[in-house]
């Protein structure tokens, strides 16, 4: 936890709120952790659901750093340094002034970037998965892109997703989120900050 940083809000928000600590109905064998900002959320479903492969996805140098040295024993958590996209893309990582859990990221060019992107799909190929059990997405509004294009060839095999939207970031956020879902038939509930989507 950096001292002066919204780590500790974070910290809070997972371990003593227990944002993400609700009942599901699968036993986790792959969970995406995208925007894993400094790993607390990948440690908290690792102790949870200890069979699980987690990837923990952050763009930022900074905290993916921590998220590494944070996560460094759990074998079951693989970091990825890029930004979670809709396609392959180079990413510009801005600080809009909301400290450390605040970066967002925007699409730009080969020749002026921070990150590369990845997929939904990437990540399942990596896994050697055809099912994401948890899906959480706490993106800082790239959410809006993520469920804007290319999303029908996963999302049907999510079980679980948590999200939180923020159109006060970015605007269009809820509304891309919601005209993806409504071909699938979802569950919904919701928890702190978070929309968590059961498959029914």
């Amino acid at each position: 936890i950096r001292k002066d940083t919204s780590d500790w809000k974070a910290f809070k928000q997972i371990f003593i709120a227990r944002d993400y600590d609700f009942p599901v109905n699968v036993d986790p064998k792959l969970i995406i952790d995208g925007g894993a900002n400094v790993g607390y959320a990948s440690l908290f479903f690792a102790d949870k659901f200890p069979k699980a492969k987690i990837f923990a996805i952050e763009p930022e140098e900074s905290n993916f750093e921590v998220l590494k040295r944070n996560t460094a024993c759990f074998k079951q958590i693989k970091p990825i340094k890029a930004g979670l996209w809709h396609k392959k893309a180079y990413l510009k990582v801005l600080d809009i002034g909301l400290n450390k859990w605040g970066f967002v990221t925007k699409e730009s060019v080969e020749s002026d970037y921070d990150v590369e992107t990845i997929t939904i799909n990437e990540i399942l190929k990596q896994a050697g998965s055809d099912e994401i059990d948890i899906l959480k997405l706490d993106i800082e509004g790239a959410e809006k892109e993520l469920f804007s294009e290319n999303y029908d060839s996963w999302l049907g095999k999510v079980n679980v997703l948590i999200i939180e939207l923020h159109d006060r970031m970015k605007k269009g956020c809820g509304a891309a989120f919601y005209s993806a879902i409504k071909k699938y038939t979802f569950s919904e509930a919701r928890r702190g900050e978070n929309i968590i989507l059961f498959k029914k």
